[in-house]
């Protein structure tokens, strides 16, 4: 991963809200040359590829961000139940416990279909969360699970992650997320973890 400057880092924080909040297509360059206190003239010698540039740039910071926050803990040298735990905790800050959402998601919603860097970007995010996935069914297999198992836990947790993620933003009430957080903790510790 290569290091993104400071000035550049919070330019690509600032980027990243308005297209969470707004989606790709809401996202104007009004909005974000406000957001980010530039002209849309200074946004264009940063991104000269306009929007499609802006955020293939800003999906590969997202899972770089994601990878450090959430699925390294996946990788650790501790018990397979730890390492989900951690995971799923990793998750809940990287979305400030349910208030802000995914990028990745928000993206995923909204394919621009007739942008070839749009379907590069869709390609990307599959891609990698079915690594994502691919990590989660090895920490239920370290455990103990069967192949097939392995594999619907990994989906369970991911599906439970951004399903409680998106209900929570829709209904603007992060409490549904740090609820199912918990029941998925519980639920794994329950279920795939017993004494």
């Amino acid at each position: 991963m290569i290091p993104v400057p400071p000035a550049k880092s919070v330019l690509i924080n600032k980027l990243t809200t308005v297209f969470i909040d707004r989606g790709y297509e809401g996202a104007t360059l009004t909005h974000l040359a406000r957001a980010t206190g530039l002209s849309k003239a200074s946004l264009y010698h940063h991104f000269p590829g306009g929007k499609g540039e802006m955020t293939t740039l800003l999906v590969q910071h997202t899972i770089n961000h994601l990878d450090q926050m959430v699925f390294r803990h996946l990788q650790q040298d501790k018990r397979p139940d730890e390492c989900l735990i951690n995971m799923i905790n990793g998750f809940s800050d990287y979305t400030q416990a349910g208030q802000s959402g995914c990028l990745l998601a928000v993206l995923s919603q909204h394919p621009v279909a007739h942008e070839a860097v749009g379907n590069a970007r869709q390609v990307l995010i599959k891609t990698q969360f079915q690594t994502w996935q691919r990590a989660l069914s090895d920490c239920f297999k370290k455990a103990g699970l069967r192949p097939k198992k392995a594999a619907r836990a990994a989906d369970e947790v991911l599906n439970t992650l951004y399903g409680a993620l998106q209900v929570a933003r829709l209904r603007q009430q992060p409490e549904v997320f740090t609820t199912a957080t918990k029941r998925l903790n519980k639920r794994i510790s329950r279920d795939y973890f017993k004494a």
